[in-house]
């Protein structure tokens, strides 16, 4: 099922404020072929769009359960404002479509939409999180990496500044966390997946996968394996479509 966050009455409550520009979404339900119960919100890295973890939700979502993908801005069908691109606002776009979740979620984030997802996730806390997964993203600073291209602003607000304070603020909150690592990719720095590695414990899990970062979300199959795992130790009660209405 598809619905566009700014349709009126499709979306959530402040698609009923005609001011407001809202990203387009899927809520993506049915049978699924997965055990992961709670709904997941999904966001997808640049230049993709909501239907680019389409497979992953279908592949982790057990039957019944409900997944909301996402357009970030200036992706798909969503708003693309002239300015705005720190990963505070991707935050404040999802937190005006978040009433579309029927209960806590599971944030699922890839390359940049990992830093947004667990960004949001501070923003929408424990009550509304259920758990986090960054999927090679690295979240240091590294003004190295800025590119001054039609992202600049993006890169900018990126790579200049740290977001590890992110990990301590998730962890404060209790909210379980996943890092997944592409053995073969370059995103994530060495020094800053070897202190990763190290925070291991309690409400936090680390996995490295065999492939490079674009390939990590290509077996869909096999990283599903990967995670399935964690969230079954992590889940909440079953949320069907139903929910929504």
């Amino acid at each position: 099922m598809s619905v566009t966050g700014s349709r009126p009455g499709a979306g959530p409550a402040l698609a009923r404020i005609g001011r407001a520009e809202l990203l387009d979404f899927d809520l993506a339900a049915g049978p699924g072929a997965g055990a992961v119960r709670g709904a997941q919100l999904l966001l997808h890295g640049f230049a993709d769009d909501k239907a680019s973890l389409r497979e992953l939700a279908d592949a982790l979502r057990a039957p019944g359960e409900v997944a909301v993908l996402p357009s970030l801005r200036a992706h798909g069908q969503s708003p693309a404002p002239a300015w705005g691109y720190s990963p505070l606002d991707f935050g404040a776009d999802l937190h005006r479509i978040a009433d579309v979740l029927p209960g806590p979620a599971h944030v699922i984030g890839y390359s940049f939409g990992a830093l947004i997802g667990a960004v949001t996730a501070l923003l929408l806390g424990p009550s509304r999180v259920s758990t986090v997964t960054v999927l090679d993203q690295s979240f240091d600073r590294m003004p190295e990496r800025f590119v001054d291209d039609g992202w600049a602003e993006a890169s900018f607000l990126k790579w200049h500044y740290s977001y590890a304070h992110v990990y301590d603020g998730l962890r404060a909150m209790g909210i379980p966390v996943h890092v997944v690592f592409a053995r073969d990719s370059h995103v994530v720095p060495e020094q800053e997946r070897a202190s990763l590695l190290a925070r291991v414990g309690p409400r936090f899990h680390c996995a490295v996968v065999d492939g490079t970062h674009a390939g990590l979300i290509r077996d869909t199959g096999r990283l599903a394996g990967v995670l399935s795992p964690f969230y079954e130790r992590y889940h909440v009660e079953n949320v069907s479509l139903e929910a929504l209405s």
